[in-house]
């Protein structure tokens, strides 16, 4: 049966790929003056951020995991947006970044915020980059109705678990280099 969204897990293989190609540049090179226990727990949020974050744009759309999880939020945005809209738009990243920046801002730069934050924005960027390659496309340049898709990937099919093997295969290549550094770093 296909159905129309992304399956979870496809998503959270999505999220965690993005998550372990962004951790270096966004995460790890900004805490050399931290505890090993902090960075771990800091780097223990950045992922479930990035979870969540690759899960949150189908909140519109009440059979989803994620909208069982948070249904006063799917409520409001299911009645406002049709699915594949809004939610999945290139104008909701660029809200949702104004929208950290200002907490980060107001936090003074507090890295937890700044970890949340970023790592939330990179797991939803990689929810709608992932539904591009669906037959359903998303609304990418909303308001403008026109579904834009990479390729037609059935969703729930063969295909897409195949798709979802790849980006598995795909975040162990720079998981592996991690752990080769910190291998390096700490052991030798």
């Amino acid at each position: 049966m296909t159905g129309e969204k992304m399956t979870k897990q496809t998503h959270e293989s999505g999220g965690f790929l993005i998550g372990v190609i962004t951790i270096y540049p966004m995460i790890l090179k900004n805490l050399n003056n931290y505890l090993l226990i902090y960075k771990l727990l800091l780097i223990i949020l950045y992922f479930r951020a990035v979870n969540i974050g690759a899960l949150f744009p189908d909140i519109d759309l009440k059979s989803s995991y994620i909208s069982k999880r948070y249904p006063l939020i799917s409520k409001f945005l299911g009645k406002k947006f049709k699915h594949r809209g809004f939610t999945h738009s290139l104008l909701c990243l660029i809200v949702l970044y104004i929208v950290y920046i200002f907490f980060i801002y107001i936090s003074n730069w507090n890295v937890v915020i700044e970890i949340l934050c970023y790592g939330f924005w990179f797991g939803y960027a990689s929810h709608i980059f992932l539904d591009l390659f669906t037959h359903q496309g998303v609304e990418l340049l909303f308001p403008l109705k026109i579904n834009i898709n990479f390729i037609n990937l059935k969703t729930n099919s063969i295909g897409e678990k195949i798709f979802n093997k790849i980006l598995k295969i795909l975040y162990l290549l720079p998981l592996s280099y991690y752990i080769y550094k910190i291998y390096i770093y700490f052991l030798l």
